[in-house]
């Protein structure tokens, strides 16, 4: 089995399973072509397929029709896929295949499906799907008994461990942006670290979201970004500083040049010449820098820098320093100042004596 990307006459980009007999799954068809009809993000289409995909593998290798199910063999599913392989019994110490919060994320989707085919007229459907439940204690809201609760979770759900995401220390950020021998990746790193922006919102960035005069970015969710680009919904802005308008201007100045495009992020080394940078350019950077500094890392990691910061489920607050708003995602801190200027400084003679720097990439 596998998933295929899929194209509408409207251009609408969808997923679907293809199952073992080369054919589509209809019923998960019809439930992800619904998820994109609904305009819900591509990237979260194609995550519920993938887990459906392995929810039809589940029922293929079990011999169960998927109008038929009951939620003990919804239980017998959530075991499996935290089994290694089916012949192999996990002990109680025992790492699961899968994480708690990667099967409760499968089950989101299949309760999903079941969800969309109940209000379908699928009988077994309206079985499995959660019904509401009151909450615990002697709290009762306004007009209980008569409006209608809302649900308080999945049937089957796991417990999941709290975890703080993977971060950087400020020591490991200055070596990344060091590590950059071109303007334009030093000020992509710098762009992240600075503001806590999407690796998906830098790339789909174009020159008019730049507003320097006012030292501030302007976040446009974009559906017609040419590298397929894509941010959380919802528009906003984030302020930054003098020095990262100057690493811009540098950028735009020594490398972008006369170069004409809408996008901040080109290509301008290799592949098509001022095309958009693509998740692959930018996945390349990071590869061959993770070799030059010798610690893993991630783009994403940039969000999540804790040099003075402490990450709290409410959100993000400042122990000295700038505030950022919690849950706002912008962590907008000044530690990159001293990381930059020291760069740009060292490198002027250097990129004025052409593009290249002996770097095969785009």
């Amino acid at each position: 089995m596998r998933v295929q990307r899929v194209v509408g006459s409207s251009a609408v980009v969808s997923w679907t399973v293809i199952g073992c007999d080369l054919r589509r799954v209809v019923p998960v068809e019809r439930y992800l072509a619904w998820l994109s009809n609904v305009e819900r993000s591509p990237n979260t289409v194609r995550a519920y397929a993938l887990d459906l995909k392995t929810y039809w593998e589940f029922l293929v290798t079990h011999g169960i029709e998927w109008d038929r199910v009951s939620l003990e063999q919804l239980g017998q599913f959530t075991a499996w896929v935290r089994q290694p392989a089916d012949n192999v019994v996990l002990l109680g110490n025992a790492r699961p295949a899968r994480s708690s919060a990667t099967v409760n994320r499968m089950l989101t989707a299949v309760f999903g499906f079941y969800e969309f085919h109940a209000r379908n007229g699928v009988e077994v459907a309206k079985a499995l799907v959660d019904r509401a439940r009151s909450g615990r204690g002697s709290y009762k809201p306004f007009l209980h008994g008569i409006a209608r609760a809302k649900p308080r979770g999945r049937v089957g759900r796991l417990r999941e461990e709290r975890r703080l995401p993977a971060t950087l220390t400020l020591e490991q950020v200055a070596a990344v942006i060091h590590g950059q021998p071109r303007l334009r990746d030093r000020f992509l790193f710098a762009l992240l670290f600075g503001t806590g922006m999407r690796v998906g919102q830098a790339l789909g960035l174009r020159h008019c979201d730049f507003v320097t005069q006012e030292r501030r970015i302007e976040i446009v969710p974009r559906d017609d970004n040419a590298n397929a680009a894509r941010g959380k919904r919802g528009r906003g802005s984030v302020p930054v500083t003098g020095e990262l308008v100057r690493c811009y201007s540098d950028y735009m100045h020594l490398e972008y040049a006369e170069l004409d495009s809408d996008y901040v992020f080109v290509n301008l080394w290799g592949g098509q010449v001022g095309r958009a940078m693509s998740y692959a350019n930018v996945n390349e950077i990071v590869c061959r820098t993770r070799a030059r500094v010798g610690f893993h890392f991630t783009a994403h990691m940039f969000r999540h820098y804790v040099d003075g910061w402490v990450m709290w489920p409410a959100g993000v607050f400042s122990l000295a320093g700038p505030v950022a708003e919690p849950g706002s995602g912008h962590i907008i801190t000044g530690g990159y100042r001293q990381i930059w200027s020291s760069h740009s400084r060292r490198s002027r003679s250097a990129v004025q004596l052409g593009r290249g720097s002996g770097v095969s990439d785009s």
